[in-house]
């Protein structure tokens, strides 16, 4: 499938979400970054922001039937998915539930998760969707269940609100994690790998969030791969320009 022309945000059901040429990794990293931190197939699982079904493709295929359950407003993405990703026979197998609702509502389902996955949809939030977001994992999550979150984590908070994708903004690590005191639960930054962004993991039991030693393991690096290699190079790029400019700040004061 030749996608080299295509720019995010374009009307082509594997671009309107992202980088078009990353679609499978940043399906397969979803997956398999769930995966390592316990998910198995008689677990129930939310895709906030399910979109063209990248890492959705894999979720239906491996949990059992009725276990996965996609939000997101774009109804011609899920279709686009079904039409020319994972066909109408695997839907009919699995039995996956979309709901389309815009105002990022979890109780749609009348269920309770035991993974919420929401990658790249808060990179495009204001901080009041966040907050309610946040608020709702807390009533949606079973005891024992996590929520995989991704954020653009910087050195500012953002101060737009609403919607206003395909633009992107950050938030500071300590904001985030008080995202998630306000709402009892237990909040860490994890390394593995993105591209762009951090993944985050909450929760409302501190045991299901890794250590130390764990999170050492948990890196998702991915290897031989060109293109990921140039993009991690960046992002350490960006990284170390943040840090530079946060002690040059810090001692200019």
């Amino acid at each position: 499938m030749d996608t080299n022309n295509l720019n995010p945000g374009d009307n082509h059901y594997r671009a309107y979400i992202g980088i078009a040429e990353q679609y499978d990794f940043m399906g397969a990293t979803q997956f398999n970054l769930c995966f390592s931190l316990g998910l198995r197939e008689k677990h129930k699982l939310l895709d906030l922001g399910c979109g063209s079904l990248r890492a959705g493709k894999f979720f239906i295929s491996y949990l059992n039937k009725g276990n996965y359950y996609g939000i997101d407003p774009n109804e011609w993405l899920i279709e686009e998915a079904i039409e020319k990703e994972i066909g109408q026979d695997l839907i009919n197998i699995k039995s996956p539930s979309f709901n389309h609702n815009n105002e990022f509502k979890l109780d749609v389902f009348n269920e309770k998760f035991d993974f919420i996955i929401a990658q790249s949809i808060f990179s495009h939030t204001g901080i009041d969707i966040v907050e309610k977001s946040v608020e709702r994992f807390s009533e949606q999550l079973t005891t024992g269940g996590i929520a995989l979150i991704t954020f653009v984590n910087g050195l500012t908070d953002t101060t737009e609100e609403g919607w206003i994708y395909p633009k992107c903004v950050e938030f500071k690590k300590k904001t985030i994690i008080n995202f998630a005191k306000k709402n009892h639960l237990y909040c860490k930054k994890l390394n593995w790998h993105h591209p762009r962004q951090s993944w985050f993991i909450f929760s409302k039991d501190k045991k299901t969030i890794p250590n130390l030693f764990q999170s050492h393991m948990l890196r998702g690096t991915v290897l031989f791969d060109t293109e990921l290699k140039t993009n991690f190079k960046l992002k350490l790029k960006r990284k170390i320009k943040q840090y530079l400019n946060k002690y040059f700040r810090k001692h200019n004061d």
